[in-house]
């Protein structure tokens, strides 16, 4: 299927300038061989520096967002899902969706199958003027496209009557979340669902995922990067199960060199740190891996000391999936039910550390 023809015919310079206004959670869009816009979480100038992992899912929306403002008419969205031969969390036929929001409430959830997909953006209904009376993070006349954690979605085309949000339809603050496969979302469909999802929702904050399934490796680039940008207020940074294979010296080097980043930053953002969930040697009673486990969690609250960090923002993140019915089959990736869990315990640790100060 090729682009759609939109109201106003714009050119592909003009689509490439209304997704940059338009999307959230993303840095970068530039089009494939086919024409199809491509979306970056990360610069593209930056890949090269980083691990092939963040390569890949760099590219996955993880609960990315688009967002606009309609006009009286549906719109309509072409979405191309990617095929990805092997994926270790989804395949072919598992649930992938993409949600439709008007301002925070859901109006409905499409799934996505493998190639293209046309998504009907109805007119908003009247909106009652009790709506813009309730508490709210999104304006009521905010549509929202809110998209999966997993699998590489490409925008191929829209039409419509269009409008990049306006001042203040969005939350003023927003939370920066950066970690492994559970902080991107693996095992979960819905965009709106991942912990980070679910802890900016409680705190009141817009959200942008830095989390990469294989990827949090703790490069000083993407240290360097991420607290060069002003668009976060507030960060929680899993430093997690990726590096569970590297020598306690590695994982204390990689640690503290991250870290220094965030404790030198100018801006004086809050951070909050997490360790690792309980992993898939300590259910089995591996010995030899329990005892790593447990190095591995003493390195980053030493670390986290050492860079300055009160003991208040290493929040407690392994006890809160005790036992193994909050887990995927793998003993390693929460299951789909317990994001929500983790999401509202960490919020609630952050929002009594936010009030105290």
């Amino acid at each position: 299927m090729g682009q759609f023809t939109t109201v106003t015919e714009p050119t592909k310079q003009q689509q490439q300038l209304f997704l940059e206004k338009s999307m959230h959670g993303f840095v970068e869009t530039a089009p494939d061989e086919n024409g199809a816009f491509r979306l970056f979480r990360v610069p593209r100038a930056l890949l090269p520096k980083l691990g092939n992992r963040i390569t890949v899912r760099g590219c996955h929306p993880a609960g990315g967002e688009l967002r606009f403002r309609t006009g009286g008419k549906p719109a309509r969205f072409t979405l191309r899902r990617i095929p990805e031969p092997n994926h270790p969390v989804f395949t072919a036929q598992t649930a992938v969706n993409v949600g439709i929001f008007y301002g925070d409430l859901q109006f409905d959830w499409v799934a996505l199958r493998e190639g293209d997909n046309e998504i009907e953006i109805r007119p908003q209904p009247e909106i009652p003027e009790f709506r813009y009376r309730l508490r709210h993070r999104f304006s009521p006349e905010l549509t929202r496209l809110v998209m999966p954690p997993f699998v590489e979605l490409r925008i191929v085309g829209w039409e419509g009557e269009l409008e990049p949000p306006r001042p203040g339809d969005e939350p003023v603050e927003q939370l920066l979340s950066y970690g492994s496969s559970i902080t991107q979302g693996a095992y979960e469909p819905l965009g709106t669902a991942t912990y980070p999802a679910v802890l900016a929702r409680e705190l009141g904050l817009d959200v942008c995922n830095l989390g990469f399934g294989g990827g949090a490796m703790l490069e000083p680039e993407l240290a360097e990067w991420i607290v060069s940008r002003n668009d976060w207020h507030l960060a929680t940074l899993e430093l997690g199960v990726n590096l569970i294979y590297h020598t306690p010296d590695e994982v204390r080097k990689r640690v503290k060199n991250f870290l220094a980043f965030f404790a030198t930053d100018p801006r004086h953002r809050e951070v909050f740190i997490l360790d690792m969930l309980t992993i898939t040697g300590e259910f089995s009673g591996d010995a030899e891996m329990t005892a790593k486990a447990a190095s591995f969690r003493k390195i980053i609250h030493e670390e986290a000391a050492a860079a300055g960090f009160p003991a208040r923002n290493v929040l407690k993140y392994a006890s809160l999936l005790a036992g193994p019915s909050g887990y995927s089959v793998d003993l390693l990736h929460p299951a789909a039910h317990a994001f929500e869990k983790i999401g509202c315990g960490l919020a609630a640790q952050i929002g009594k550390t936010r009030i105290s100060h």
